[in-house]
């Protein structure tokens, strides 16, 4: 560990905790680019969401805000082309088409649109309402920071090697006249033109939480997890929680396989942004908030469970490092673990580990067979990782919970160059501190020039606001 801190002084020269200006060798700061003001959400608690990607020639940077600001940026220069607003809502995901010539775009809204649109003139195309599968929302009550999020949303955007679209639909409400908590969930595999070529479940929306899906490059292959039930879900219902369903390329199950809750400690299985298809379609991957990571070979329907950062006895309590985020290359899939955690079965009165679990914060490189190829371990909120296309550069944002931005105040991205050999150190190419803490969506360009993240502001013990909601786009200089 302090080897790493040595590498992180040398990079940055000043306090990390600054991010003024500060230049790092391999990293060169383009631009930052200021967004809304977030105040009134940072202070109620809330880190606001964003989204962004690279146009497939790294022209262009499409980028998504919490209060629904879509806007189309020169990638090099920030300049903004054209911009709109969308109402009673966030852009939740964004997608280019394969020629770069239409951008599509989800929203988390009453209707929770998708929408195809001219990327020269922002000129919408063609839109699809995911309501009229998932029911709409009603718009939240003025100042409820989280009303947002129990509208119909899109969680998942994924366009395919011939122009298709993978979407993925949630709604999950309170339903005040039946008094249940509801969750719709439903994928959705369109034509570039917007029509509907599958849906799955074939029947309707899933009464699950399917959180996020994704394929392989050519949509062979699509993995999702089923997660909590309907209250109203009926007990012979054919979908079950906790498990992983194997789709085909015409939306047909070819497979499913029951996620085990890891007993004692958990009774159920909790999974966010780690859901990983390899692009050939050979493997699935998926991390679970008990700190497993598990690899399934397609093949030969063979399940690999590795323990990363499952529970560890510390103080006499299990302490966990859970796995929200995943990554899948060839030949390489990549595993995220967060702070350590307790597990949510402990009494409240517990209410953090007595100490940090081995495997907490760090970025695993692992084969197909589980063996770790190479890793890498900060002492802070590693959230977020995206590559280039061929993998060779990877990024990681710096982020934080509520409870870990009053003690850890580091923030930025990490940078590494894959190829190069040895360790995570030696892959480590750069580092760039910022403010405040990175949201978890960042971006890579394709052929691995740029990094684009968005900063965030948060809120103090002596309740002042650090850092700002802005963009900040990264060169790296040395390839």
């Amino acid at each position: 560990m302090r080897n790493l801190l040595v590498i992180l002084l040398v990079l940055s020269s000043v306090s990390l905790a600054l991010a003024e200006e500060v230049k790092v060798p391999s990293l060169r700061l383009l631009y930052r680019l200021s967004l809304e003001d977030v105040s009134f959400y940072v202070r109620a608690g809330h880190q606001p969401d964003a989204f962004l990607t690279f146009s497939p020639d790294e022209k262009f940077l499409a980028v998504g805000t919490f209060l629904g600001r879509l806007l189309l940026l020169k990638a090099q220069t920030g300049e903004i082309l054209w911009e709109k607003r969308i109402p009673e809502g966030m852009v939740k995901k964004i997608a280019f088409s394969p020629d770069g010539r239409t951008i599509y775009y989800g929203e988390q809204s009453p209707d929770g649109f998708i929408y195809a649109a001219d990327r020269d003139t922002g000129k919408i195309k063609w839109r699809f309402r995911l309501a009229d599968d998932l029911l709409p929302g009603e718009p939240p009550e003025k100042g409820d920071v989280y009303g947002i999020y129990r509208q119909p949303g899109c969680y998942r955007l994924k366009v395919l090697v011939n122009g298709d679209l993978l979407v993925l639909g949630l709604h999950s409400w309170y339903d005040r006249r039946q008094e249940v908590w509801r969750r719709l969930s439903r994928l959705y595999r369109l034509t570039p033109e917007g029509k509907l070529v599958w849906a799955w479940p074939k029947e309707g929306p899933a009464k699950l939480t399917l959180i996020f899906a994704d394929a392989d490059r050519s949509g062979r292959v699509v993995a999702t997890v089923a997660l909590s039930p309907s209250e109203d879900m009926p007990k012979d219902y054919p979908f079950s929680p906790n498990t992983l369903y194997i789709l085909d390329g015409n939306g047909q199950e070819r497979w499913r396989y029951q996620i085990p809750p890891l007993k004692p400690y958990y009774d159920r299985v909790s999974v966010w942004e780690s859901v990983r298809v390899s692009p050939e379609g050979h493997y699935a991957l998926v991390g679970t908030a008990d700190g497993r990571a598990f690899i399934v070979d397609l093949m030969k329907k063979r399940v690999r469970i590795i323990a990363l950062g499952a529970p560890i006895k510390i103080g006499g309590f299990p302490v966990a490092a859970m796995i929200n985020y995943g990554y899948a290359l060839k030949d390489t899939f990549y595993f995220l673990t967060g702070t350590s955690s307790l597990p949510y079965s402990l009494p409240m009165a517990i209410d953090r580990p007595a100490g940090p679990h081995p495997q907490a914060n760090t970025l695993f490189a692992l084969g197909p067979y589980g063996q770790i190829k190479w890793r890498f371990t900060a002492d802070f909120r590693l959230q977020g990782i995206e590559a280039d296309r061929e993998g060779r550069i990877v990024a990681v944002a710096v982020g934080g919970s509520r409870r870990s931005l009053r003690k850890t105040r580091q923030f930025g991205v990490f940078v590494f160059d894959t190829r190069r050999p040895g360790g995570g150190l030696e892959k480590l190419v750069g580092y760039f501190p910022t403010e405040g803490p990175c949201f978890f969506h960042l971006a890579v360009s394709p052929q691995g020039h740029l990094v684009a993240l968005v900063e965030t502001p948060y809120l103090t013990e002596e309740e002042r606001l650090v850092g700002r909601y802005q963009i900040l786009v990264l060169k790296l200089l040395e390839r």
